[in-house]
């Protein structure tokens, strides 16, 4: 007489929990990863230092922006209650240097938008005539 016997597949079952564990802890790690570059930042336009093309601008940068990798949708935009703000970008090396100017009055909002490489941004917020006005500095992804 054939006795029923059960056979379980222990090996297999283990090799899929460890399959689903790895691929939870890609997705997860990857996920880390992809945190969001976009912020909000307050401040004065201004300062007492003369940039020359790009207006008067603080001695310290307003904000620094650290990329470790290229980084393909980025856009810094300024808002300012009023004046001739304007955007000063260097980086990511010293030599590299991006002014963008704007004008309440007619609706022009400092931008720039764009594909942008590794490397360490200090980022001015201006004004053209060196007036101080509250802005806000938007940095999207």
């Amino acid at each position: 007489m054939i006795k029923n016997r059960r056979y379980t597949n222990v090996g297999g079952i283990n090799m899929i929990y460890r399959f689903l564990l790895i691929l939870l802890l890609l997705l997860l790690a990857r996920g880390m990863k992809a945190q969001s570059l976009s912020r909000e930042i307050k401040g004065v336009t201004g300062g007492e230092k003369n940039s020359g093309d790009c207006g008067f601008i603080a001695d310290k940068p307003n904000h620094i922006l650290q990329l470790p990798q290229q980084v393909y949708s980025l856009g810094i935009t300024v808002e300012a209650e009023g004046g001739k703000p304007s955007l000063l970008v260097i980086g990511p090396t010293d030599k590299e240097r991006f002014c963008v100017l704007g004008d309440v009055k007619l609706g022009k909002k400092p931008e720039i938008k764009g594909v942008w490489q590794p490397g360490r941004y200090l980022i001015y917020v201006g004004e053209m005539e060196g007036n101080r006005y509250p802005f806000t500095l938007r940095i999207t992804q």
